[in-house]
């Protein structure tokens, strides 16, 4: 049994291993990571139970804005494209921490998976 604010454990990936995918493949298991991270944290926001705090303000901006920047890029056909995709979505990793307790916590799972999609990617 796990503790409520332990994020759930991932099943084991058994998709293939992102350098045996094309720049294109890993962009888009990039983008889908993302795009997860994106939908947990705008049902946070949206939950009648949001504190418009400057801290919560702050980690919502980054992350919308970060993966925001994803659609505004191009479609990758280089390791480098791939590598900028990463670097675009990179401070959603850095903002999210695993002591944040409550629904914040499956927002940290997210941003887990896409931590290691990212860094299994580039």
């Amino acid at each position: 049994m796990r503790d409520a604010d332990t994020p759930p454990q991932d099943p084991a990936d058994d998709r293939s291993h992102p350098a045996a995918l094309t720049p294109q493949q890993r962009a888009d298991l990039i983008r889908a990571a993302a795009a997860e991270v994106r939908e947990r944290v705008q049902a946070w926001r949206d939950n009648p139970n949001w504190r418009n705090t400057p801290g919560n303000s702050h980690r919502y901006e980054t992350t919308v804005g970060a993966i925001g920047v994803l659609s505004e890029l191009p479609e990758p056909e280089t390791e480098e494209a791939v590598a900028s995709l990463a670097d675009a979505v990179r401070p959603v990793v850095v903002e999210w921490r695993p002591s944040r307790p409550g629904p914040e916590q499956s927002i940290y799972a997210a941003v887990e998976r896409l931590r290691r999609t990212i860094d299994a990617s580039t």
